[in-house]
């Protein structure tokens, strides 16, 4: 069983870099760097459970570090880069459907497995 890979879209005008942390100290978090308009995914997952995703903004005014994802661990694997208003950006999940439904045979993680 492996979840889906991350997918992390940046709809800012800018250049964004960041990570997606995982739970477990076994999985490897992925550092990733984006341009604007574009995406960014994790070349594999396996059976990752995601707890944090991390944006950087490279503005010419400076980096502006963006509200984080946090999650006690998921599953979910689309997400954005968003532009709030007056240089406050977000990482949001992209709620569109069944590519983010686990897999039929999935059993959530105990707090002990997280």
């Amino acid at each position: 069983m492996a979840y889906p890979k991350v997918k992390i879209t940046n709809s800012t005008k800018y250049v964004v870099e960041g990570k997606a942390i995982y739970c477990s100290a076994f999985c490897s978090d992925d550092p990733y760097i984006v341009d604007s308009g574009m995406a960014w995914e994790s070349k594999s997952r396996g059976v990752c459970l995601l707890k944090r995703i991390t944006a950087t903004i490279k503005t010419p005014s400076g980096n502006i570090e963006a509200t984080p994802y946090e999650s006690s661990g998921t599953s979910y694997s689309q997400f954005a880069i968003i532009d709030l208003t007056n240089n406050q950006f977000a990482v949001t999940r992209v709620v569109n459907g069944s590519e983010d439904l686990p897999p039929e045979d999935y059993i959530e993680p105990t707090e002990q497995q997280k």
